[in-house]
């Protein structure tokens, strides 16, 4: 397994462990960000260009879940 996919699979262990974020999920960036010190740091020492683009492109699906649940959300709301 990747260092990149070690990080992913910690990310959402982590994620998972709570049931709601609140108002304001952001407030939560800092703390799994420090939970993720030892996995972010084994990946920049390696610094291999896989793993980066392997974050590149779970960060974009990223991007695309939030879209989609944006627009369920909005379609739930009509």
């Amino acid at each position: 397994m990747s260092r990149a996919t070690q990080l992913f699979k910690k990310l959402d262990k982590l994620l998972s462990q709570h049931d709601t974020f609140g108002d304001t999920p952001e407030a939560f960036v800092n703390e799994v960000l420090g939970k993720l010190d030892s996995q972010i740091n084994a990946i920049r020492n390696k610094n291999k260009p896989e793993h980066w683009a392997a974050i590149y492109v779970e960060r974009d699906r990223a991007c695309i879940k939030t879209a989609v649940l944006n627009k369920v959300m909005a379609r739930s709301s009509q």
